[in-house]
């Protein structure tokens, strides 16, 4: 259970450091740019729908290995598994036209899979467990640097070319050298996942926490994907230019990062199910003043709340999945991050084929409808435990 590492303070920094560098190249440019780069290229909103869903598509089967993958070989070597699995997909895009290019977004979704399981139980076990929220709102305050470094980059460096290829390259690359610093992540000191029986399941599904948090994944992955995928289209619709665009995805990461943490806070202080229903709420006002004419300005505001509320829809169910008290924290991590995943492959399908429908409106309107139903979802008795 990595008990001796507890205090371990170079193995976490470390730790951290992995997720970051990783995180920008693996979904800040292969999530975040990407459909820009290949809006820019001239893709429409159904064959970027295709290619989103196709990105969260991938990490189901790393998702779901990485667990048994840990316990055979260690979570080391299935970070280091899954990073060149996400470097090997930079030059299948560079190199394959459509309709080849979802098989891409499918390796590079498949290798952040499997870096996210084996970093993050192996973190949060040996990190002291005693603000587990503000703990896991902490790095993923540093993974949220992602969505803002990379659309970042890409405005340096331009959409042309396949320069945002190589600079996803260069970041999994560079992840592997903190990775040499941490201790431990062998098969002899991974924790054990234990028995996963039928009732064994049943009982975490009893658990109040873990229940919101499969709410909050359900509907969050759609949201996530469907607005990081096809927000292009959105913008374009606008007016707004790729390069233009790019600048409100790193404002989107921007609110991301700096609502991490206070919403890690609030989940401590307040509940769960509080957090992720003021999440909700701001998500639904931020989509629905972005159907308003309004100036780049005006725009920069609201993406920045949108993308603060929603990117905390992961933070707190990955929270909900380290408080449950049944099972191993690696397989309820994997459990909530599939459902999550699994949505946010739905996301992107059922947006773009509204906006075929009824517009470019049509993704905020699914934004603002989704983060309604989660919020009444989780005052439902069943989900949120209460009996008064």
């Amino acid at each position: 259970m990595f008990r001796s590492n507890a205090f371990d303070w170079r193995t976490i920094t470390a730790l951290n450091a992995v997720s970051t560098l990783s995180q920008i190249g693996q979904f800040g440019i292969g999530f975040v740019v990407l459909p820009v780069w290949l809006a820019n290229q001239g893709l429409d909103a159904a064959q970027l729908g295709v290619f989103a869903a196709a990105l969260w598509l991938g990490q189901v089967p790393g998702l779901a290995i990485a667990p048994i993958a840990c316990k055979r070989w260690g979570p080391r070597w299935v970070v280091v598994a899954g990073l060149l699995c996400s470097l090997a997909a930079m030059p299948w895009l560079a190199l394959m036209p459509w309709p080849w290019q979802p098989l891409g977004g499918i390796l590079c979704g498949f290798g952040m899979g499997l870096r996210w399981i084996g970093v993050e139980p192996w973190l949060y076990h040996i990190a002291p467990d005693t603000a587990r929220g503000r703990l896991v709102g902490f790095h993923e305050t540093l993974i949220a640097i992602a969505p803002i470094a990379a659309p970042m980059l890409g405005n340096i460096y331009g959409l042309e070319g396949h320069t945002v290829l190589w600079i996803g390259g260069i970041f999994c690359v560079a992840s592997l050298l903190p990775l040499m610093l941490a201790k431990g992540g062998n098969a002899s000191t991974v924790p054990q996942a234990g028995h996963h029986t039928p009732s064994h399941a049943l009982a975490a599904l009893k658990e109040t926490v873990f229940r919101q948090g499969l709410v909050i994944a359900l509907l969050g992955g759609m949201m996530e994907a469907a607005v990081s995928g096809l927000f292009a289209v959105f913008a374009q619709d606008r007016g707004v230019t790729p390069i233009a665009s790019t600048g409100l995805l790193a404002i989107f990461g921007m609110g991301g990062l700096l609502l991490q943490y206070p919403m890690g806070w609030l989940a401590d202080h307040h509940g769960m199910g509080r957090a992720a229903t003021a999440s909700a709420a701001g998500v639904a006002v931020a989509a629905l003043t972005l159907l308003w004419p309004l100036n780049y300005f005006g725009m920069q505001i609201a993406v920045f709340f949108l993308g603060g509320f929603i990117t905390a829809f992961l933070t707190l169910a990955l929270i909900a999945s380290t408080l449950a008290q049944a099972g191993s924290m690696a397989r309820n991590v994997s459990t909530v991050s599939m459902v999550y995943t699994a949505s946010a492959v739905a996301g992107p399908l059922i947006a773009s084929a509204a906006i075929q429908t009824l517009g470019s409106g049509a993704l905020m309107g699914f934004t603002a409808l989704a983060a309604c139903a989660m919020a009444a979802l989780l005052s439902l008795r069943t989900v949120s435990g209460r009996i008064d």
